[in-house]
């Protein structure tokens, strides 16, 4: 995942009544420590974990950490803890832009034709791809010689299907009788620039006026999902501290 939030040092702050449940929190960038204070196990009875520490790009083990009373009558008597189950898990999403490429594994022998992908190819309809790695002058003949590098416009139907259509008339195209598809081939992306949402419609209707199909950008999200562990009871008064830290400097082994 891009880091969108280089070089920024950047900090949130949250406030919440926790439900003692799981729960998933979004955040407005990639966090690299997230501390959650639950305010109410300041002053509540020994175990209470009135502090969560969690960093990123740590070890399992070393994911979060949390001070934990010990003693009721001595306030500022604490132990630490690793948090080893029920803790955080990071549950951020990829998102962005589409994607650039995808390989093909079938091709049909249909009106019109389905290139189906071997993984979510993440496109949209109308946009325009290239079909190669095809044909009969591969190393091992692959079939499909009459799409091999040649553009098309495409209709997804599944996240991992679309239909072909022609660049310029827009009709869809017709493989029945193509060389059929044996194996292998690629399809790249070629332009992120969507044609009209409404093909030509005779009489024209202003209640289907033409317009751009907007590109859809996927954001991502940044989220971790609080376990039991930290969530503490219903109704435990919670806030949290985010921070992203604009440069990590790893100093090494200090030796003397």
């Amino acid at each position: 995942m891009a880091d969108l939030f280089l070089g920024q040092s950047m900090s949130e702050f949250y406030k919440f009544i926790s439900a003692g449940t799981a729960h998933t929190f979004e955040f407005g960038f990639q966090p690299d420590k997230v501390v959650f204070n639950n305010l109410s196990d300041w002053t509540a009875t020994a175990a209470g974990k009135p502090v969560s520490i969690w960093w990123r790009d740590q070890t399992t083990a070393a994911h979060a950490f949390q001070n934990q009373v010990i003693d009721s009558s001595a306030g500022a008597s604490f132990n630490f803890l690793d948090t080893a189950t029920n803790g955080f898990t990071v549950a951020d999403t990829d998102g962005g832009a589409v994607a650039y490429r995808a390989l093909i594994s079938g091709v049909t022998l249909a009106n019109p034709c389905v290139v189906t992908t071997t993984a979510a190819h993440g496109f949209q309809t109308d946009q325009v791809v290239r079909l190669s790695d095809l044909g009969s002058d591969m190393p091992t003949p692959r079939g499909m010689n009459q799409i091999n590098n040649k553009r098309f416009r495409i209709v997804v139907l599944t996240s991992t299907t679309f239909s072909l259509k022609d660049v310029i008339s827009d009709d869809p195209i017709n493989s029945t009788s193509y060389t059929a598809w044996v194996a292998g081939g690629r399809v790249n992306l070629e332009s992120r620039v969507l044609a009209l949402n409404n093909p030509q419609v005779s009489p024209y209707s202003p209640a289907s006026p033409y317009g751009q199909t907007p590109f859809v950008y996927d954001p991502i999200s940044y989220q971790l999902t609080v376990g039991t562990n930290v969530m503490g009871s219903d109704g435990d008064i919670f806030n949290i501290e985010v921070y992203k830290f604009g440069q990590v400097i790893d100093l090494g082994d200090l030796l003397v």
